[in-house]
């Protein structure tokens, strides 16, 4: 018998080789399929096709004995690996000069990748030297030709930053990257009036993402149509949900979005470092809920604190946020303490009514 069992383990390792090296295959004819689509023009992402695809795995899971939920899956993920590796594809657009002013930090570094892709030419500005890009480390000199200006600084910075630029009247479009818009709102809306080709960009991910795919992108319309359409076009194709929205609008949604996110996940582990309990110990009986939980809490505790402070501290509306969520945490407290459950069961209805659930 033990014997046996080594054999099928063996027979195990080779079949796993072998769906890798057919998943390497798969990804080499996406890749061929991405560069055609890139040559004619075409869009990467074909949703029927990739339902075609879906329901190709749900059936010939029932042949195969396959459970169809994880087929499905399988699919999905290969979808998505396929696709993403079709956006990191070059990319023969109209080739335009972009100066990335912080190019040498996370996020700039990632846009100047990213539109490098694009068939653009990079140019980095920054305190920190290039590696990878052209660098110029005067301002004047950096944007003087630039077609865009992308200003990719810390939040604190970008007010500054942005003043500078815009004083030496740029002739293409600028936009910044900052994830509280407050410190720039007036700045901008004041280069627009000037006739300044001005927009104001969020992109809701780090620079862990690999591209654009189904992340979420907020265009903030500063008062110039023709810079939130230049804006838009340079992320077309790039697989990004873009919403266009007023800058005014901007902070009152990152609030919640951000700010208070952020806070519910600091506050849980600020009560589990406080609890007395180790987090091993903890470990040892973790439900689903706890584990999805301190996932998203891993990951904000491992996250830069001076940039998190700032999205606390720099956008005016995440008092409002706050005052919020800790008004729901009483009424959350009080509901459990009631002998009556109506108050706690209304709480939860609610939210499933919120999330559209029926």
């Amino acid at each position: 018998m033990p014997d046996n069992i080594d054999a099928v383990r063996w027979r195990i390792e080779e079949v796993d080789n072998e769906i890798i090296s057919l998943i390497g295959q798969r990804m080499r004819l996406a890749k061929q399929m991405g560069q055609h689509k890139v040559d004619t023009k075409r869009s990467i992402r074909n949703l029927k096709v990739e339902d075609q695809v879906i329901a190709r795995y749900a059936s010939r899971a029932k042949e195969s004995g396959v459970s169809e939920a994880i087929s499905r899956q399988i699919a999905m993920m290969l979808i998505r690996e396929s696709v993403e590796a079709q956006l990191r594809l070059p990319r023969a657009a109209e080739p335009k000069k972009i100066t990335i002013v912080g190019g040498s930090g996370k996020m700039g570094a990632w846009f100047s990748r990213f539109f490098a892709q694009r068939g653009h030419e990079i140019l980095v500005n920054d305190i920190v030297s290039s590696t990878v890009y052209p660098f110029e480390n005067n301002l004047r000199r950096a944007i003087s030709n630039a077609d865009v200006v992308v200003v990719a600084a810390p939040i604190s910075d970008s007010p500054d930053i942005l003043k500078k630029v815009l004083a030496l009247k740029p002739k293409g479009l600028v936009f910044d990257l900052s994830s509280v818009k407050e410190p720039v709102v007036q700045l901008l809306r004041n280069a627009v009036q000037k006739g300044e080709r001005v927009c104001s960009v969020h992109p809701m991910f780090g620079p862990e993402a690999e591209t654009m795919l189904e992340r979420n992108l907020l265009l903030c319309d500063c008062g110039s149509p023709e810079a939130v359409e230049e804006t838009k076009e340079l992320f077309a194709c790039s697989g990004a949900i873009i919403t266009v929205m007023p800058i005014e609008k901007h902070d009152e949604l990152i609030a919640y979005v951000l700010g208070m996110s952020h806070a519910l996940n600091i506050a849980f582990f600020e009560a589990l470092t406080e609890s007395g309990h180790p987090f091993g110990e903890l470990k040892t009986a973790a439900s689903t809920t706890f584990d999805l939980q301190v996932a998203n809490s891993r990951r904000v505790a491992a996250e830069n604190p001076e940039m998190y402070y700032e999205i606390q501290h720099l956008n005016p509306r995440n008092i409002e946020a706050l005052d919020a969520l800790i008004e729901a945490m009483k009424q959350v407290r009080a509901a459990a303490k009631s002998k009556e459950s109506d108050d706690f069961v209304h709480i939860m209805q609610k939210g499933k009514q919120y999330f559209g659930g029926e």
